[in-house]
């Protein structure tokens, strides 16, 4: 579904890829791991076209929605004006959007439990609300492929929450294929099929989460010792990592 096969980029001053490649299977997650400055956000522009300058081969094999990093609405609207939005690249110049073009705007809310908001303006939200309503006006766009920028960050540990079993809902049930940044190895350990590490220079790896999550490899990602423990939990088998700060 997503195919990357010898991607290279410099940003002018240094290379941020040199021959990245990885395919990322229909209907999974991956999840891009990477110190402050590696390119995350870059790499997902680049498999975005929306920048340029890469040489390689990079295809999405379906439609795809990018949801940035959490930021401030320009306008003020509400959570169902911004929802809709999502349907604009569906409609025809200056036309008005159908009675199909509401109901799937109102099935994007009602998806991540968003309809007791849809009259809210939305800088009155919370910032997991707010995320949860991009995460809603990607989804109204019919996209096949999600790709988010850090959809946690600056969000609590409940929000945190919200947002991942969210992710992991359209996966599992919808067949969405996603790919999102963080700089939280648990995260990826909670509900990525697969993980593509950013090591220092252009290193990098890609492989099954499980596999690929290992202290050796978390320690030498975040230049800090990492240890990676099992968690006792009553519903499932799953691993806890601890950074061991100096």
């Amino acid at each position: 579904m997503i195919h990357v096969n010898q991607l290279s980029y410099h940003t002018g001053k240094r290379p941020l890829f040199d021959g990245l490649t990885f395919r990322q299977p229909a209907g999974s997650i991956a999840a891009v791991l990477g110190p402050n400055g590696r390119g995350k956000t870059t790499l997902l522009r680049l498999l975005l076209n929306l920048q340029k300058g890469a040489n390689g081969d990079v295809r999405l094999n379906a439609p795809a929605a990018y949801v940035p990093q959490l930021s401030g609405a320009l306008f003020n609207y509400s959570v169902r004006t911004m929802v809709s939005l999502g349907r604009i690249r569906h409609l025809p110049w200056y036309a008005s959007p159908s009675r199909r073009d509401h109901d799937i705007t109102e099935q994007a809310m009602a998806d991540l439990g968003l309809t007791r908001f849809a009259d809210t303006a939305f800088n009155l939200l919370s910032g997991g609300e707010k995320q949860m309503v991009m995460i809603a006006r990607a989804l109204a766009g019919e996209p096949e492929i999600l790709i988010l920028d850090e959809p946690t960050s600056a969000l609590d540990l409940a929000n945190q929450d919200t947002v991942l079993s969210v992710l992991k809902m359209l996966a599992a049930e919808r067949g969405k294929t996603i790919l999102f940044t963080s700089h939280y190895p648990q995260h990826a350990l909670h509900i990525a099929d697969y993980s593509l590490l950013l090591f220092d220079g252009t290193q990098a790896q890609f492989g099954r989460t499980s596999a690929l999550l290992t202290e050796e490899n978390l320690g030498t990602l975040y230049q800090l010792p990492v240890s990676v423990v099992p968690v006792n939990h009553p519903h499932r088998q799953t691993c806890g990592v601890i950074p061991l700060f100096r």
